[in-house]
């Protein structure tokens, strides 16, 4: 994928932040309703910025938008809600998985069973006894794309929880998840954490813009729009 940028971390005003599906409806002649989602569904945002952007924060943003050079380059997204997981929202420190060592974000493992009704229930384990996992907290996924080099993370995805779970003294926790991990695309060793999970995203051309200067000679505001560039 090449070159990955980040984000500018201030400046945000509002945020839309959610997965998004292709449903299509298939009526049955016995009038019952069914559907079918095409393909995985991908995450979608829109940001729009302050109209009292500091300087600094205008230069960074418009800095952002060049490099990008509309939707050729990707870059990393968050929802900025839930960097952490929201019980933990200043990060990890000092806290320890159940061998005593330093717990960063990262599992140790991951697995995702679908039952009947579709539901996902993603199994983590190398995690800190006792932690809390609520609703609307996020598990990422990163991984190396073919041929980058290793630790390179140039893959990345993540699902949002649904329900609230706590770890069990073995360290493993059971939460259900939407969406379901996309198995097909996430390989069995990618490194699931909760330690700012996001996911690969591009400009969305046309609904992308930053607004004038104003007097001031800053930036009075702007849309990103992006949705979820997800491959292997």
């Amino acid at each position: 994928m090449g070159l990955l940028l980040e984000m500018p971390e201030l400046g945000i005003a509002t945020q839309a932040f959610e997965p998004e599906t292709i449903d299509a409806a298939a009526p049955e002649r016995s009038g019952r309703l069914g559907g079918v989602t095409l393909g995985n569904p991908v995450w979608r945002a829109r940001w729009t910025l302050s109209r009292n952007l500091t300087r600094d924060a205008s230069d960074e943003w418009r800095a952002f938008f060049a490099r990008l050079r509309n939707a050729q380059r990707p870059f990393v997204a968050h929802d900025r809600d839930r960097l952490y997981p929201r019980a933990y929202s200043q990060g990890f420190a000092r806290m320890t998985r159940i061998d005593g060592t330093p717990f960063t974000g990262a599992a140790t493992s991951w697995s995702q069973a679908v039952d009947g009704d579709s539901e996902a229930r993603l199994t983590l384990g190398g995690l800190p006894a006792g932690m809390k996992l609520g609703r609307g907290d996020y598990i990422g996924f990163r991984w190396d794309a073919a041929g980058s080099p290793a630790g390179a993370h140039d893959r990345r995805t993540l699902v949002r929880t649904v329900l609230p779970a706590m770890v069990s003294g073995n360290g493993t926790v059971s939460v259900l998840v939407e969406p379901p991990v996309p198995t097909l695309v996430v390989p069995a060793a990618a490194e699931a954490h909760l330690d700012r999970p996001g996911c690969i995203m591009k400009l969305v051309r046309g609904d992308s813009s930053l607004n004038p200067m104003d007097r001031r000679l800053k930036i009075a505001g702007g849309t990103v729009s992006a949705m979820q560039d997800l491959r292997p």
